[in-house]
């Protein structure tokens, strides 16, 4: 039933993709909220740092298929209908053999003792384990339904996994369960989400032409995964680069931070990253409409950063009602909204520069030059965090720098962009102009905030 519905949604008019994807990720932001409201009753900031952490940690899942995901991704995007389609089954038998290969390799690592610096239980590191492996599968298997235009597929089902893990909290709040593990939790909403996931994935490759046990020979399975990894490294390493800049700041906080203060820093993280899924949600159609018209990629660059300028935008001037909200819903986790304002200003930029880094790697195929800019980048702001982090400054000013950091660093990769396609520098100031408008913003919501 559940698949039905889904492919129902999937089938409705394109037209109006990009309404029905904000409306479907407006309440996936109402079902999170909820969970966030519930948490902040039930467990303490300690353990809701301790849960954010993991979450964070099982983020860096992509290093764990070394950029073979990525490399499939890039050959499906470049390849004809027919060519992709025909290669998808095996392309997804690779893929499994080697995620469950290195499951088996997780989870020896983090209980014995290879590396007894790590101690960590054996049901943790199943966990985790568990965590790397859903998100990798359940990524690939959306780049297969993004490149199948049918984006509503990956919306649905992560809904139904935040109803999931928002029925867990309530069942045990009703008393229903003495504890409660998040971390469990956490893999029980994937696994709600990959089994419909695969169901619909299999309909949809099952008339593909069958394999037979010569696409299981060694050497064939090695070319195929050499042949993707040599186009996916790059992209993975600067993936891994944004995803590290996304949280360099929550990391360091953990790391020189009381676990109190992690965790209400990492709560107005959560709650801005709520939002965030709107913006990316958006922007990740944009983005498959740039790969599928790569000729054009210049007017779709420049409507895409003047669509996500604009939301941005709203999502600033929402920060100070929902500072208020969230001091008369949760009290317990009122010093968090203090951080909302300084942390939000990252938003906008993340997403740029995302769809500068897509546009240049899976579509100009420039990956050495900018995976080269990006770790200059990503290694000046570190230092800089570090720094700050080890002078014990307040976190207040750490997510002010982060965010001032995240629109220099969209700012370089907006000139290279240019530099590799000097079409773009038609209407480089006009999107500047939108991005200077949302640093004003900004700016003028934290002097707000700070009076």
């Amino acid at each position: 039933m559940l698949a039905g519905i889904v492919r129902k949604i999937a089938l409705s008019d394109r037209d109006s993709t990009p309404v029905k994807l904000i409306a479907l990720t407006g309440f996936s932001i109402l079902v999170t909220l909820f969970i966030n409201y519930l948490l902040a009753e039930q467990i303490t900031p300690d353990q809701y740092g301790s849960w954010r952490l993991f979450l964070m940690i099982a983020s860096f899942s992509g290093f764990l298929h070394f950029g073979f995901a990525d490399g499939i991704n890039i050959n499906w995007i470049f390849s004809d209908q027919s060519d992709w389609q025909i290669s998808a089954k095996r392309d997804f038998a690779y893929f499994f053999i080697q995620q469950t290969v290195l499951y088996g390799i997780v989870v020896l690592v983090l209980h014995s003792q290879l590396v007894p610096q790590i101690k960590i239980s054996l049901t943790n590191s199943i966990c985790l384990a568990n965590q790397i492996l859903l998100q990798n599968s359940i990524g690939l298997i959306q780049s297969y339904f993004n490149r199948a235009q049918k984006f509503y597929h990956g919306a649905v089902l992560s809904l139904v996994g935040q109803i999931t893990f928002c029925l867990g909290i309530l069942l045990y709040r009703a008393g229903y369960m003495a504890t409660i593990d998040l971390i469990l939790l956490s893999n029980i909403q994937l696994v709600v989400v990959v089994i419909p996931m695969v169901y619909l994935l299999s309909r949809e490759i099952e008339q593909r032409p069958v394999m037979d046990f010569r696409d299981f020979h060694f050497k064939k399975f090695f070319y195929a995964f050499r042949k993707s990894v040599g186009l996916g490294f790059p992209i993975l390493l600067t993936g891994l680069l944004f995803l590290g800049f996304q949280n360099i700041d929550k990391l360091l906080v953990s790391r020189y931070y009381p676990a109190t203060e992690f965790g209400y820093y990492a709560f107005a993280s959560a709650l801005l990253n709520v939002v965030l899924t709107l913006v990316v949600s958006v922007s990740n159609f944009l983005m498959q409409k740039m790969a599928l018209n790569y000729k054009v990629i210049d007017v779709y660059y420049d409507k895409s950063v003047k669509v996500v300028s604009v939301l941005f935008s709203i999502l600033l001037i929402s920060i100070i009602p929902l500072q208020w909200i969230a001091n008369k819903l949760i009290p317990t986790y009122s010093t968090s909204t203090l951080y909302l304002a300084y942390l939000a200003g990252s938003i906008g930029p993340y997403i740029l520069i995302q769809l500068i880094q897509f546009s240049i790697f899976k579509i100009l195929q420039k990956q050495k030059i900018f995976l080269m800019i990006s770790i200059l980048v990503f290694s000046l702001i570190t230092a800089i965090m570090w720094l700050l982090v080890s002078n014990r400054v307040s976190l207040t000013t750490i997510a002010f720098v982060s965010a001032l950091m995240s629109y220099s660093w969209y700012t370089v990769s907006d000139i290279l962009l240019c530099f590799i396609r000097p079409e773009l520098k038609c209407k480089q100031i006009e999107r500047y102009l939108y991005v200077v408008m949302t640093a004003f913003l900004y700016l003028f919501i934290v002097f707000i905030d700070s009076l």
